[in-house]
């Protein structure tokens, strides 16, 4: 912070473009120049000045160094020319090598872009006159840009001798001992400095940072106290005294002066956001919550950063349960307080949804379907909703209004496409897909629609127009393991073509490794081709990896089992199917299989 602190300075000063008071040569025909002119004055001198890089003919020759340097600054300063100023100072300083005022302004030029090149000017500037505090101010100041802070010191200590009544000079000679790791050398200097000029505000509030940074918490108090008693109405100091206390763990004086800083301005950020800090260190959670509301309340904060601290809050389900008022009142609060952003909407509606008021959530989506610049996952969150709640007809008309809105979307049929296929609804799915793949063009999203046709004709039973499908999809998507898997599945229940499936599956597999699923493929084709060991083998992976223990997996390991002899085995997993939802009639039928033997 303290280095940041310089720099800005540093910055500040340098745009300033003062210029020294000292070294400016005079010439008889020029106009005659004293050490106290100001850049004003001097270009004010040559305002009527033709423009040109060269002096005019009748211009005299132990003038030219001065020529060149007001033209120098004419470029720099009215016409904002870096490069002709540049030529002009360098024109200065090849004539007149020792001309400091040209190699002090190209020093200034330079720091933005070339701290080196700008020191090596500064420091020329700095060694025709080492009495000069212009040229040793900028000298010093480059030389913290450089972090050549023992330079720095050396130098600043030189400003503070020759300026001491400025107390600008007193505050950067004690950040130049701090960033040296001097800390306490540093408070020395802000001491010295207070004894000058009392308690100021570009010296106080340094010592008071440094005498927290070093530990001296009692020190710092005794220093806040005093900003406070000069300037009573700086509800800074009280933010600041609040967390000194608070670090002390004198909980009851910090919120006394908590209060008295809100007492200035309720509504301060700084003040608040301190505070709410403070309750969330003590782990008060309610008090916590309570100052978060004017926070979420206020536009100072940004959304971004309200969004952020919400799902934080709301990612535990234990915490979202226990404090479900006081986090619905900040949800609430962002939505008030930034009704037209799209983003509070959201965070608003996805609150209601995992409180389970789909309704509500959806009323809201529903209310900006015809903003007169829609978003598409307006529409998209609505067919989530009308899907999960099966709503056919509300799915067709979103659907139709969406494609309406946004004709070059296709990703609205395949939303729709995919309602039916999830419903069973097998040929209204292929229309869907159909219609959305004459709106797509890259060949990968043209795989994945053919794919989910090929799935919509097999379950519809129609096997031999579900593999042209896939084939068609294959050519587009050759190592697209969810459509290698399903295909080579479907070939397996047919019976057709076990050789060529098992290889699908196997670089389904091989593409997407642990998937139990794919697994599960694997092991049946091999079942199907009586490599029951095999089989056995990525069954029992594909069980052990299945999270959800999946009937289907269940009846065909039981099935592998049986085939393998295995039945006592083979009961308990077609017994684990029955209970999961298989067909109970295939398994009654598997049991008593083996009550015959």
């Amino acid at each position: 912070m303290i280095r940041a602190a310089a720099v800005a300075l540093s910055m500040v000063m340098f745009a300033c473009g003062t210029l020294p008071r000292k070294s400016v040569p005079t010439a008889e025909t020029a106009t005659k120049l004293t050490n106290s002119d100001t850049p004003t004055t001097l270009m004010d001198s040559v305002l009527t000045s033709q423009r040109d890089t060269t002096p005019p003919t009748d211009y005299p020759a132990d003038a030219h160094t001065v020529w060149h340097y007001v033209e120098g600054l004419k470029a720099y300063r009215l016409h904002d020319d870096s490069s002709a100023a540049r030529h002009h100072f360098e024109q200065a300083l090849t004539i007149d090598s020792m001309y400091a005022p040209a190699a002090y302004h190209t020093a200034a030029m330079l720091m933005m872009d070339d701290t080196d090149e700008a020191e090596r000017y500064s420091l020329r500037a700095y060694r025709t006159d080492t009495t000069d505090s212009w040229f040793t101010a900028q000298l010093g100041r480059l030389q913290i840009l450089q972090e050549d802070y023992a330079e720095g010191i050396r130098l600043f200590n030189e400003m503070v001798r020759l300026k001491g009544n400025d107390p600008e000079n007193h505050r950067i000679l004690a950040m130049l001992y701090n960033e040296n790791k001097q800390p306490f050398s540093a408070i020395i200097v802000l001491d010295s400095a207070e004894r000058r000029f009392g308690i100021h505000e570009a010296i106080s509030p340094l010592k008071r940072q440094l005498l927290v940074a070093t530990a001296q918490y009692d020190q710092a108090l005794e220093q806040n106290e005093e900003l406070i008693a000069a300037d009573p109405y700086n509800i800074d100091n009280y933010i600041i005294a609040a967390e000194l206390y608070a670090h002390a763990k004198k909980d009851s004086l910090a919120l006394v002066n908590y209060d008295r800083a809100l007492a200035l301005d309720s509504t301060s950020i700084n003040a608040l956001g301190s505070l709410n800090e403070f309750y969330g260190m003590r782990g008060d959670h309610p008090n916590y919550l309570r100052t978060m509301v004017p926070l979420f309340a206020s536009r100072e904060v940004d959304l971004e950063r309200k969004i952020k601290i919400f799902k934080r809050l709301t990612n535990n389900i234990d915490y979202y349960q226990k404090f479900y008022g006081q986090l619905n009142q900040l949800a609430i609060t962002v939505a008030v307080t930034h009704p037209d952003d799209l983003d509070a909407m959201e965070l608003y509606t996805t609150h209601l949804i995992a409180t389970g008021d789909l309704d509500r959530a959806l009323e809201i989506y529903k209310s900006h379907v015809n903003d007169s610049v829609p978003e598409p996952q307006i529409f998209n969150t609505i067919l989530d909703i009308e899907s999960f709640k099966e709503r056919a007809d509300s799915v067709e008309y979103y659907t139709r209004l969406a494609m309406k809105r946004f004709p070059d979307r296709p990703e609205f049929m395949l939303r729709k496409g995919s309602y039916y296929l999830i419903n069973e609804q097998y040929k209204q799915a292929e229309r869907a897909f159909r219609d959305a793949l004459r709106r797509i063009d890259s060949d990968s999203l043209r795989g994945a629609t053919l794919t989910m046709i090929g799935d919509a004709q097999y379950q519809d039973k129609r096997p031999r127009a579900a593999f042209r499908t896939y084939e068609k999809a294959l050519r587009l998507l050759p190592n697209d393991a969810g459509l290698l898997n399903n295909y080579a599945y479907f070939l397996s229940e047919e019976g057709r073509e076990l050789e060529r499936a098992l290889e699908m599956s196997k670089r389904a597999i091989t593409i997407s490794t642990n998937n139990s699923t794919y697994l599960d493929t694997y092991a049946w084709i091999l079942y199907k081709l009586e490599r029951y060991d095999e089989a056995k083998r990525y069954m029992r992976q594909a069980v052990t990896l299945d999270p959800t223990q999946s009937e289907v997996l269940m009846c065909h390991y039981g099935d592998i089992l049986y085939a393998l002899g295995e039945n006592f085995m083979a009961q308990i997993y077609w017994e684990k199917a029955r209970d999961g939802g298989y067909d109970k009639t295939e398994i009654e039928s598997r049991l008593q299989k083996l009550k015959k033997k």
